[in-house]
């Protein structure tokens, strides 16, 4: 059974725990506690990304790079190219079989430049129908839009919103209770819009601190004259478009974005703009697959440059074997978007590799809503219940246990907790790591601060006034529990004893005084030790006589036995010395001892410069007078009828009758203990 001192040191601690809990919640409230949290979201990104991204992921990036930059310019210019050249791309594509095409440039207007294409003028209107051709012809390709990011509109670009120009699987979403306004969308110019088979935003938002973390996957716009028009993302629009559904099967609340197979965690909130404006936001946690580009320098998905496709397409128009095989597209979901870093379409992730550009962000993004991964935080109140539960457990440990025990357990604790969220993370479950971290430092600091302040107090002032007067085991049990002592007084059912020695005053006359003090000292070493080897507790020293507490400060169910037998004890003892002094030609000593029990008042005595721990009360004078009865009896040891039916062993015990001691009216019953 625990001990009932540890048991009344668990309530403090457990305050201390909520508290600590209280104080971590707050903080984690605070803009400065949220980004180190997203610091360690980022760490976490890093830890589980490794192996993320299958070998036979469903997606491919047709990069627009630096050398498709350099190598098309000869052929059709500089970049914007005319969009004759997409429309080839386009056919390869489709010609190969893909599942979707998610075309990440935004053809906002038509294109009113000549082109020369080899020895052919091209008209860019010439250009875009080829472009609205190919497009209608494959019958799965995605176009982009763009969405504003900011609160401002910009009524240059901002064209109207027609939902006649959108595709059925874009313009007629089913159910979406979760998006986030925008102030104005630009859509693909009317034809291409029309031919596409679907539409989706490219929008791209970052977290307060900076990198990009989440993803909005429907924004709303509203349109002069008409409700709100939502838009999927981009990589929604291509997993409908893959999934073979439409718009109507999709659902979107403030919890779950649903479609066919597809189903995502979403996070609703409020974000307030620079200008002031207070927006919902809809958006859903990233669970990112690798960096853009691996430690060994490899692209972490398929990647075919812009150029080798326009080339293959052209070997094929010419009868020939194209040089990039067309079946590794067969089934794909293949994401064409800029890369080239003079373009600026890059994004700050948590990687620490450098920035990732726009289609790499969208390949991912459609990789893991197609592979099923999604990243969900933990719910709020499960996390504040993981917090106390830590918080909790390192103050129990500090209670039944040292501090220095406690801190370890917090050590062991934060790291399994760090541990545990790095795993759950890789699993699609984001815990917090910093308020719970916190939460534990400050139980251990309230423990710390427990332990010395209040613990250390009550520990002193048992130290001072118990380390030389009880024995080592009842001195640690108090120490471990000072609230056992009750210094401030109470009253307790215990048994005093007074042991004073006989022929002591005829010494002091014949010894010269050191030793006197030598032969005094030695005697009360011996019986000193024998009250404590029965877990009593001596009260002091007065003259030669050595008062003694049984059942005080420590309960001892067994004070008056204890007593005795301290008595008994005393008796041999003193017959072992008076032996010794015989050979050194010394007269004995001889010895008188009272023992009483009852009610008697226990506590810390004094003033406040000096004070001492003792008990008074009418039952400690009446064991003092039983001691110095022994001089009229012959006796050595004499109890009272209270301390004799306690008694629980078999002792020598005589009755000597009943007396009327001085300040007493009613006579007492009194025995002789004999050795």
């Amino acid at each position: 059974m625990m001990p009932a001192g540890r048991l009344t040191r668990l309530a403090p601690r457990l305050l201390l725990a909520l508290a600590a809990s209280l104080v971590a919640a707050g903080l984690s409230l605070t803009g400065f506690a949220d980004t180190i949290e997203l610091k360690t979201y980022d760490w976490r990104v890093r830890q589980t990304t490794a192996d993320r991204l299958s070998p036979s992921s469903p997606v491919i990036v047709v990069a627009i790079d630096d050398e498709s930059l350099r190598r098309m310019e000869p052929l059709v210019g500089r970049w914007p190219w005319p969009r004759l050249v997409h429309a080839l791309v386009v056919d390869y594509l489709a010609a190969a079989g893909a599942r979707a095409v998610v075309y990440d440039v935004l053809f906002a207007e038509g294109d009113r430049r000549t082109f020369m294409v080899g020895e052919t003028e091209w008209t860019g209107q010439e250009s875009d129908q080829a472009l609205v051709d190919s497009t209608r012809a494959a019958g799965m390709v995605v176009h982009a839009a763009e969405a504003a990011s900011s609160g401002a509109r910009d009524a240059a670009r901002a064209l109207p919103v027609d939902v006649s120009v959108l595709p059925d699987r874009t313009a007629r979403l089913g159910h979406t209770a979760c998006v986030e306004g925008r102030p104005q969308t630009v859509l693909p110019f009317p034809e291409l819009a029309q031919a596409s088979a679907g539409v989706g935003h490219s929008l791209m938002v970052y977290d307060a601190d900076g990198p990009l973390r989440r993803v909005v996957p429907l924004v709303s716009v509203e349109r002069p004259g008409g409700g709100p028009v939502v838009l999927p993302s981009l990589p929604l629009a291509a997993v409908l478009l893959a999934q073979g559904l439409t718009g109507r099967d999709l659902t979107a609340s403030p919890t779950h974005l649903r479609a066919g197979a597809l189903d995502w965690p979403l996070m609703a909130g409020r974000l307030e703009e620079p200008d002031g404006t207070v927006r919902t936001t809809c958006r859903a946690l990233l669970p990112w697959a690798a960096a853009a580009v691996g430690s060994d320098g490899t692209a972490a998905l398929p990647r075919q440059s812009f150029y080798d496709l326009f080339l293959a397409q052209q070997e094929l128009m010419e009868g020939v074997t194209p040089s990039v095989a067309p079946a590794q597209f067969r089934d794909k979901v293949v994401v064409v978007g800029v890369t080239a870093q003079g373009l600026h379409d890059v994004f700050t992730t948590p990687f620490t590799e450098g920035k990732m550009a726009g289609p790499e962000v969208h390949a991912q993004t459609i990789d893991a809503m197609l592979g099923g991964r999604q990243l969900v935080q933990a719910p709020r109140w499960q996390a504040l219940g993981a917090m106390v539960a830590l918080t909790l457990l390192v103050s129990v440990v500090g209670a039944l246990s040292t501090v220095w025990v406690a801190g370890a357990v917090a050590l062991v604790t934060g790291g399994a907790w760090v541990w545990g969220t790095v795993v759950t993370f890789g699993g699609g479950v984001w815990w917090p790591m910093v308020m719970p971290l916190a939460a534990l430092g400050l139980a251990f600091v309230g423990d710390l601060g427990w332990h010395y302040v209040v613990e250390g107090r009550e520990r002193r002032k048992v130290t001072r006034l118990f380390s030389r007067y009880v024995s080592k085991a009842v001195y640690q049990q108090l120490l471990e529990a000072p609230q056992l002592a009750q210094l401030g007084g109470t009253r307790r059912f215990m048994t005093v004893l007074f042991s004073d020695m006989r022929g002591f005053t005829s010494l002091t006359e014949r010894e010269s005084p050191e030793a006197m003090v030598a032969q005094l000292n030695d005697y009360f070493t011996r019986m000193v030790a024998l009250v404590f080897a029965h877990q009593g507790t001596l009260d002091k020293f007065v003259g030669d006589m050595v008062m003694a507490l049984y059942g005080a400060p420590v309960d001892d169910e067994a004070h008056a036995d204890h007593a005795v037998q301290t008595a008994l004890a005393m008796v041999r003892a003193l017959a072992a010395l008076n032996a010794e002094r015989a050979t050194r030609g010394a007269p004995p000593f001889d010895i008188g001892i009272g023992i009483n029990s009852g009610e008697m008042v226990a506590g810390n005595i004094g003033s406040d410069q000096v004070m001492s721990y003792t008990v008074i009360g009418d039952a400690v004078n009446l064991g003092a007078r039983l001691e110095s009865l022994n001089k009229e009896y012959g006796t050595r040891i004499i109890i009272s009828e209270a301390t004799r039916a306690l008694l629980r062993g078999q002792y020598d015990v005589r009755p000597l009758g009943t007396v009327t001691v001085k300040g007493k009216t009613q006579p007492a019953e009194i025995f002789e203990v004999r050795a």
